[in-house]
């Protein structure tokens, strides 16, 4: 089933709603006088990770290209900046933009924009949004780069794609005691991540999806719904790559350029999260899925939580991400010769960089020692097979479908702030 909507048809969306705010901000009443101009807020992180396992690179996201080495002490994973401006026009309309300064796909830290949207509430229950927006399809998922934010140095499990280009609207509501809050999207996603072999850029791929919300008291659950047709097809399987060509000769060929190829793929994404923050005590856990068609699906847990003692937050967190290692062959037998053993080789790496397979056990402690500045130290040990966050040169030359069960001991420190 098709995400059913155009790239025409959500532009004269997007043009509509953004003449629609203009236009209710000429008739709304003025109400500057009780309203902020303009404003302007930043965030960022010092962050320090170090590890001691040979031949392993640690990176905090598929976003990153490089990672961390062995025994260095690395500030390039966590470290980041950003800055928030938002111009107040009246009571009903505001506009907002977002910049984020982290190390990024092409290994620099050039800013990237990852808001830029004009909001309108046309009542105090309704808001629309229309530009380049966070994706809020998961938990947190629209501050994984504001780590004052987050209780922990990083997000147990960083989803992708996070920004869009596009509209989104929501209702909220008292309902029971509580607020009800519902929420849809619809755009294209931006942004780039290290994929089978290379760099993706997710770039067009279109997104629709929704959530609903309930709060009461210090709960918050969620289920969330949504899909993602990508756009790009990745470079190894591009007209003229000879990895393509290859493969195209052997006798399960199709088969397996059909299992990798990403060219209008649909990916159907689930979200079920139950949160609790009141007093000292903070803790969320959280069940997703990814889904699609001859794919693996996914599943990702995580559960993290966190009591406050005084200016101390110690908190434990897990997480597992789970894929069925099931792979599809070639059909050319191994021993041949060195030019079908590597494409062998090459169609199963490829097909594990579809699988996800590693688990994280963390704890740490945050000390909130100043006025918008905490304090983090956070031991991670994690176990990996199919590995998302860590490059393991010894996973180029083992046998794919035989991998061993590795492990990593993680020590990160982070000074996190807003201003």
């Amino acid at each position: 089933m098709l995400i059913n909507f155009s790239y025409n048809r959500l532009g004269q969306l997007a043009i509509a709603a953004v003449l629609l705010t203009l236009a209710s901000s000429a008739f709304a009443e003025d109400a500057a006088s009780e309203l902020p101009k303009f404003s302007i807020n930043g965030f960022g992180t010092v962050g320090a990770v170090k590890h001691n396992e040979p031949g392993v690179k640690f990176k905090r996201d598929i976003s990153q290209a490089g990672g961390a080495n062995t025994g260095d002490i690395s500030f390039a994973q966590d470290s980041m900046l950003g800055m928030q401006m938002t111009a107040y026009l009246n009571q009903k309309l505001e506009a907002s933009t977002q910049v984020v300064s982290r190390l990024t796909t092409d290994n620099n830290y050039d800013p990237q924009v990852t808001w830029a949207y004009i909001k309108f509430k046309p009542t105090e229950d309704i808001t629309i949004r229309a530009g380049r927006l966070g994706v809020e399809a998961y938990p947190q998922g629209d501050s994984a780069e504001i780590g004052y934010a987050n209780l922990m140095v990083r997000q147990p499990i960083v989803f992708y794609p996070r920004t869009f280009d596009g509209i989104d609207a929501e209702v909220s509501h008292p309902f029971g005691g509580g607020m009800a809050r519902l929420k849809g999207m619809a755009g294209w996603t931006k942004g780039k991540l290290v994929g089978i072999g290379s760099t993706y850029d997710t770039g067009g791929s279109k997104l629709i999806g929704g959530l609903a919300e309930y709060t009461h008291g210090g709960w918050t659950g969620r289920v969330a719904l949504g899909r993602i047709q990508m756009h790009n097809e990745i470079e190894e399987l591009k007209s003229g790559s000879q990895f393509l060509a290859g493969l195209s000769m052997t006798p399960h060929g199709t088969q397996t350029i059909n299992r990798l190829s990403t060219n209008n793929r649909m990916i159907q994404m689930s979200s079920l999260s139950l949160a609790y923050d009141a007093g000292r005590l903070q803790g969320i856990a959280s069940y997703n899925t990814e889904m699609s068609s001859n794919w693996p699906c996914q599943h990702l847990l995580y559960a993290n939580v966190g009591y406050r003692i005084g200016q101390v937050t110690p908190y434990v967190s897990w997480s597992e991400q789970h894929t069925a290692r099931n792979f599809t062959s070639t059909g050319i037998p191994n021993g041949l010769s060195q030019q079908t053993d590597a494409l062998n080789q090459g169609a199963l790496l490829a097909q594990s960089g579809l699988m996800v397979n590693q688990s994280d056990i963390a704890f740490g402690a945050r000390y909130d020692f100043a006025k918008n500045t905490a304090l983090k130290f956070q031991v991670d040990h994690i176990r990996y097979k199919d590995p998302s966050s860590i490059i393991d040169s010894g996973f180029l030359t083992d046998p794919v479908e035989n991998r061993n069960t590795k492990s990593l001991t993680l020590i990160s420190l982070a000074l996190d702030f807003v201003f």
